[in-house]
């Protein structure tokens, strides 16, 4: 398993880096950065939440600069790569407690939550590819079988 979400971890990676690559091309970048400052935020939120700490801290939609965006990124890449490093199969499956922003307790296995971070970020990266191509640019092929192809 845990194989398995070091690749969609990987790809992830990946479709933020050429994600991030569409918005800079842009001159007026700010709802770009606002989604995706929000996906990455997110994806530091969950992080947060899967090594057990709290997360209310984190604000969910930030406008970060794109060097803030390029750092956070590589943050991120190394938190998920470490945390699936250091745990076992069994533990995907186990039922972890968190809570959201409001204080609101919940509970999912790390499985739904890493593959609810990929499907969250695919989503606002489509709406971002959407506001390039509306902005008279072209968007990034951030699709996961472009990146299969590419020998990723």
């Amino acid at each position: 398993m845990a194989v398995h979400f070091e690749r969609m971890w990987e790809f992830e990676t990946w479709a933020n880096r050429r994600a991030l690559e569409s918005i800079a091309q842009l001159g007026e970048q700010g709802e770009c950065l606002r989604l995706f400052g929000h996906i990455l935020a997110a994806q530091r939120a969950w992080l947060t939440r899967l090594d057990g700490c709290d997360s209310s801290q984190i604000e969910l939609f930030p406008t970060p600069a794109i060097e803030e965006c390029e750092a956070q990124v590589a943050e991120n890449d190394r938190r998920a790569l470490a945390y699936l490093a250091a745990v076992d199969d069994d533990s995907f499956g186990r039922e972890i407690g968190y809570s959201n922003q409001t204080g609101k307790s919940f509970r999912n296995t790390p499985r739904d939550i890493l593959t609810h971070l990929g499907m969250h970020s695919h989503y606002h990266r489509g709406q971002i590819a959407i506001l390039v191509r509306q902005a008279g640019s072209t968007p990034a092929v951030t699709d996961f079988i472009v990146f299969c192809r590419l020998g990723r």
